[in-house]
């Protein structure tokens, strides 16, 4: 009969657990203490980095699928590929120079990252360790619409804040993870090393969590470019059709069309 695992076993879990979900920007920051700063400062700490060390190294896991993490091809290949598309805005353009899905992430997106909020917290469970707690993802697209909302020398952005449950059982033997099973959802932005990246990330922002802040001075977003594939939320001036909380633009007044004031400028 094989043995709980031990104290170390179980440490080594939830060691397992942080390196494998935390990466990019840091989610913990706050809306409230981006408000009102200056863009460049705001754009700075919300800008996204692509996954750093694969937390699989020195572990037994089973290999991991051609298409998932970081440096498999990037999905907006793949799905050009499927729908047999070579014009220049499709798979000539997206499928050149062995594009990988972290720098095809670079290029739609400004910000992203995730750190766990609560645990990870790790235990034995029979054989195995479960590992439990809440993960949140910050994603920040970023766009050069001219339709961004602003007055004077006020612009705003609107990041998307999520937070994930995670239940994971663990297997492991002597001394390194073999297995994980999620029992929770696991999309690829919160498990970027094991998840196989696809285009569906903005569609599966939009509506959820999203915050306006006003920042001082226009954002540059570099050089962003849409696939074609994936949702840009718009940083819209009409953002109450987007579910997204606009109390941090307070007293900020925006002007609209006959050059009157509006105090809530979600609905202006």
């Amino acid at each position: 009969m094989t043995a709980a695992p031990d104290a170390k076993t179980v440490e080594h879990a939830a060691a397992f657990e942080r390196r494998l979900r935390e990466w990019g920007a840091d989610s913990t920051i706050r809306a409230d203490t981006l408000a009102r700063k200056d863009a460049g400062s705001v754009l700075a700490s919300l800008h996204g980095t692509p996954p750093a060390d694969d937390p699989a190294t020195g572990e037994n896991l089973p290999a991991r699928q051609a298409d998932a993490g970081p440096h498999a091809a990037n999905p907006a290949c793949r799905a050009y590929r499927r729908l047999d598309q070579v014009g220049d805005t499709g798979e000539r353009a997206w499928c050149a120079d062995g594009l990988d899905a972290a720098a095809w992430l670079a290029r739609i997106a400004w910000g992203y990252g995730s750190r766990w909020t609560d645990g990870p917290h790790a235990a034995a469970d029979g054989t195995g360790v479960r590992v439990t707690g809440t993960v949140r993802f910050m994603y920040l697209a970023g766009n050069q619409n001219p339709n961004t909302l602003h007055v004077d020398d006020w612009w705003g952005i609107t990041p998307t804040w999520i937070d994930y449950p995670v239940d994971d059982r663990l297997t492991v033997r002597d001394g390194r993870i073999t297995g994980i099973r999620h029992r929770q959802a696991d999309p690829w932005w919160i498990d970027p090393w094991l998840g196989v990246w696809d285009t569906g990330i903005g569609d599966r922002m939009n509506g959820r969590g999203r915050v306006g802040i006003p920042v001082r001075g226009e954002p540059d977003w570099g050089a962003l470019t849409g696939d074609g594939l994936t949702v840009i939320p718009p940083e819209t001036r009409f953002m109450a059709d987007e579910n997204v909380d606009m109390s941090l633009w307070g007293s900020i007044p925006v002007r609209v069309g006959d050059g009157q004031s509006c105090q809530n400028p979600g609905y202006c």
